[in-house]
């Protein structure tokens, strides 16, 4: 194989499947290296040009995706400029005029591989040309296209032209090299068997050539488009106009720039006031001076004070980046609890402790599989009020089931490590994604399944309660915004979570369930025994929620906006 493309030319090569084409242009860009024979440009061998990708040669793939590395479109974009010495300022701009050539200006904050094939197409495109090569390398650029954009994508390919851009393409489609390219070539069997201008390429080709030429070679051998054939037969072609401009951000236009929030004074203030605690706390351990010894504290309540001001001051001052979709994260206009969410709260907070109360006074805590039975089925009816009248659809129930199934693989997998398991992230998780009533059926119904593994007793029940009601209350603060959706606000809620209703709980049911007649100092001893157990569980939800909660939040919101998932 042997050819030549020209500056500010567009060089269209076709040919049928398997004929070599795509491996032509894998050689040219240097993704594959040929067994003999060599590719220059502008006169230099493909291996000594310097900085080959970086302003001399763009690669638009057959697969679009290839080129994606990021989790949102405009990030992907600015990822491309990342080792340009410009300002914040000059990469929107360039960003914008790029987006508005392209016609993806309202794609930005969408997930790449949630774009249509066409849309794809064009977010790669904007890519490749942000790269501001001088030579471009296309692979069935207007596969997914819908007629309009290719007229438009002619359009960027002419502005491309006239500014002395090279354009070697290869395509399927006849008709838009016909009609946009400066010189065509045929492939077969790995050589080029005959290349010229559109004209003479189409008019002297049997096989590889328009409908309008197969319709009109008889009488206009040298008519390949349907416009010649209509002016030839007097008729009108509408004008197309050839814009070769691109457009650039108007003034009045705001860039997206993502600027660092300034702290607010109530963030400095309770920051403060979390950083004195802390201090204090630590000067009577350095010191050997017990500061808090007037207010009579205890030392599970003296470390508390240390871990919460030590927190509360990271979190005041280093405000985090908010988890998930963007269309998620939008503040709601009302605050008012639905009324579902007030049913939900009705059961889970009388019917279920009843139930409990119930089986212990009722059944003599003997039937605990009958008690968790019934909470389960306690805890669907507000789950199916989610679904309000609609029908659901499977995959709305089986994203539930598989984060159940999630939650009881990752107890049984960490089973060797006491206190140490992911199960509260993932309830918690789930809750912030699809609400609380879906957080309180995760959280039931894997205490319930996770315990045919660890053994069920009259604790499951107990179980069930704790972590069903850290999945609602995680549902219903981080929907309504008591509590930033950020990486930090999960750990510090997790934490606390943890410590005070899984382990309150726990604690409060060993002593209800063991002693005949149970005491509120019972109750306290217990409590303050598991202090430190609560604790270590605690951190460990902290710790994995620091490294899962970011990428299942973000993955659970995609499906979720993708295919309408559970609204809350």
């Amino acid at each position: 194989m042997s050819f030549k493309a020209y500056k500010g030319q567009i060089f269209a090569i076709v040919g049928g499947n398997g004929s070599g084409k795509t491996t032509a242009l894998n050689l040219v860009s240097g993704l594959n290296k040929a067994y003999r024979g060599t590719v220059r440009i502008k006169g230099q061998k493909l291996s000594e040009v310097s900085n080959l990708y970086g302003g001399v040669l763009g690669v638009l793939p057959q697969n679009p995706q290839a080129l994606f590395v990021k989790k949102t479109v405009y990030l992907d974009l600015l990822e491309i400029l990342s080792d340009k010495i410009i300002s914040d300022l000059e990469k929107e701009e360039r960003i914008e005029s790029i987006c508005a050539l392209c016609k993806i200006d309202d794609l930005l904050e969408c997930h790449p591989y949630d774009l249509s094939g066409g849309e794809q197409q064009r977010a790669a495109l904007a890519k490749v040309l942000l790269q501001d090569p001088e030579i471009i390398l296309l692979d069935e650029p207007t596969k997914g296209m819908d007629a309009h954009f290719k007229e438009e994508f002619a359009q960027i390919l002419a502005g491309l032209k006239s500014n002395g851009v090279t354009v070697i393409m290869v395509s399927h489609d006849i008709e838009f090299c016909a009609e946009y390219a400066d010189r065509c070539a045929l492939v077969f069997d790995g050589d080029i068997i005959s290349s010229g201008t559109p004209r003479q390429f189409f008019s002297g080709n049997s096989f590889y050539t328009t409908c309008a030429n197969r319709i009109a070679r008889m009488v206009m051998p040298e008519a390949i488009l349907a416009e010649d054939v209509i002016l030839a037969l007097g008729g009108e072609v509408p004008y197309k106009k050839k814009d070769t401009t691109v457009p650039v951000l108007r003034k009045d236009e705001k860039p997206h720039i993502h600027e660092r929030k300034k702290l607010s004074v109530s963030r400095v203030v309770l920051g403060s006031v979390f950083a004195l605690l802390y201090a204090l706390t630590t000067l009577s351990v350095i010191t050997d001076v017990d500061i808090l010894n007037s207010a009579s504290v205890s030392i599970e309540v003296f470390w508390t004070i240390m871990i919460v001001g030590v927190v509360g001051a990271f979190v005041c001052f280093f405000p985090q980046k908010k988890l998930g979709a963007e269309a998620v994260q939008s503040v709601k206009k009302h605050t008012k609890l639905s009324k579902r969410t007030l049913v939900s709260a009705l059961f889970i907070l009388i019917a279920i402790p009843l139930t409990i109360y119930a089986g212990i006074h009722l059944l003599d805590d003997r039937k605990y599989y009958f008690i968790s039975l019934l909470i389960i089925l306690e805890t669907m009816l507000p789950f199916g009020m989610v679904f309000e009248s609609r029908k659901p659809k499977a995959r709305e129930l089986v994203i539930i089931s598989v984060l159940c199934a999630i939650a009881v693989a990752g107890r049984s997998a960490f089973f060797m490590l006491p206190q140490f398991k992911p199960v509260i992230a993932i309830v918690m998780i789930s809750g912030i994604c699809f609400g609380g009533e879906s957080g309180f059926l995760v959280g039931a119904v894997t205490a319930f399944v996770s315990n045919f593994f660890f053994g069920q007793g009259p604790w499951t029940p107990w179980q069930m309660f704790a972590l069903g009601i850290i999945g609602f209350l995680s549902g219903v603060m981080f929907s309504k915004g008591v509590f930033p959706k950020t990486k930090l606000s999960l750990c510090v809620f997790g934490f606390i979570a943890t410590v005070i209703i899984y382990g309150v709980i726990m604690n409060v049911s060993s002593v209800i369930t063991t002693q005949p007649d149970p005491s509120f100092q019972m109750i306290l001893v217990s409590c303050q025994t598991g202090f430190f157990f609560d604790v270590i569980h605690g951190v460990a939800t902290a710790f994995f929620l620091w490294f899962i909660s970011e990428p299942m939040i973000e993955k659970l919101d995609r499906v979720k906006i993708k295919y309408g998932l559970i609204q809350r």
